[in-house]
């Protein structure tokens, strides 16, 4: 296992802040390795549990998940030795843990229910529940507040809304113009605060688009690129409501960018390398009770967590 800590401190001042204010970029530590002291390979997608106070990385190349504790030490692991294969994403609930599972050695994707103590409770087929879907396989779930289930499908990048029970209700179509026309935009992960409000991420578009608990379309913003303040190839995003930005991963970019809920661009931390607080094709990012950022260095294999403070400029 490594882990390092406060590595370097970088600071940024932006006017999209306010005036007096100075946000410093501290690299707190890093890991590379599970409860077992293997390497990480090829970690993807990354989750907080507020309940457990814990993070939890998709370790892709170990067919696992590797959970962390506050202090980003390795506590436990999750694949496998419980059934779990293929596992593309996980997400916290009130009612357990649950993991999706793609297709893998001939069998269909599907979602399993886990309890704290990793007991596998159920599994769900969607396409069972709901053959009107057709061929469906999951790539990433969020719950609203409404007691609605949110699923990004691999098939067409669609959003795919359910109830409490499973059973489909409707898709959330997120539209954006190409040369005065209306098409639907591909997405490639979301994420929900606390108040419901949901956040779309469109990798081909460079865009995010917001909508409120109630499913009604609010604003997008964004804007496809290679250069600062720009979105070559995002990957992930998270939402912190604390500290009002909305993170966003740039996997083309090897950066992590930060924007003001209402879309105005903050600053941007990373770079493309392999020393401590640059990224090699990041792929995702959520955020903890402290607002803290922990950050999926995919092609580095280790996961990276940053703090950031706000103090008064001085003149």
């Amino acid at each position: 296992m490594v882990i390092i800590a406060i590595l370097f401190v970088l600071v940024l001042s932006n006017r999209s802040v306010a005036e007096q204010d100075v946000n410093t970029i501290r690299l707190e530590k890093m890991c590379s390795s599970d409860d077992e002291n293997h390497p990480l390979s090829y970690p993807t997608t990354v989750v907080y549990d507020a309940g457990r106070d814990e993070v939890i990385l998709t370790d892709a190349g170990n067919g696992q998940l590797v959970f962390y504790n506050s202090d980003l030490f390795p506590v436990a692991s999750l694949g496998k030795g419980r059934g779990l294969q293929a596992i593309t994403s996980c997400f916290p609930h009130k009612n357990g843990l649950y993991v999706v599972c793609s297709n893998a050695q001939g069998k269909k994707g599907y979602i399993a229910r886990v309890n704290p103590a990793f007991i596998v409770e159920e599994i769900i087929y969607l396409d069972e529940i709901n053959p009107q879907l057709g061929e469906f396989t999951a790539r990433q779930i969020v719950a609203g507040i409404d007691n609605r289930f949110y699923i990004l499908a691999f098939e067409a990048g669609e959003i795919f809304v359910f109830d409490q029970n499973w059973h489909f209700l409707h898709k959330l179509v997120p539209r954006d113009e190409t040369l005065g026309v209306s098409e639907p935009a591909p997405i490639q992960a979301m994420a929900c605060d606390e108040q419901g409000d949901l956040y779309f991420l469109s990798e081909e578009r460079g865009r995010v688009y917001v909508y409120d608990r109630k499913e009604s379309y609010q604003y997008k913003f964004g804007e496809k690129g290679g250069a600062e303040r720009k979105l070559a190839r995002p990957r992930g995003l998270a939402v912190d409501r604390k500290n009002n930005r909305i993170l966003i991963v740039d996997y083309l970019r090897h950066a992590l960018s930060a924007y003001t809920l209402k879309g105005d661009y903050l600053f941007e931390i990373g770079g493309k390398g392999t020393r401590p607080g640059w990224f090699l094709y990041p792929t995702d990012v959520c955020v903890n009770a402290q607002g803290d950022l922990f950050i999926a260095d995919t092609f580095n294999h280790r996961i990276q967590q940053f703090s950031i403070s706000a103090s008064p400029k001085v003149e």
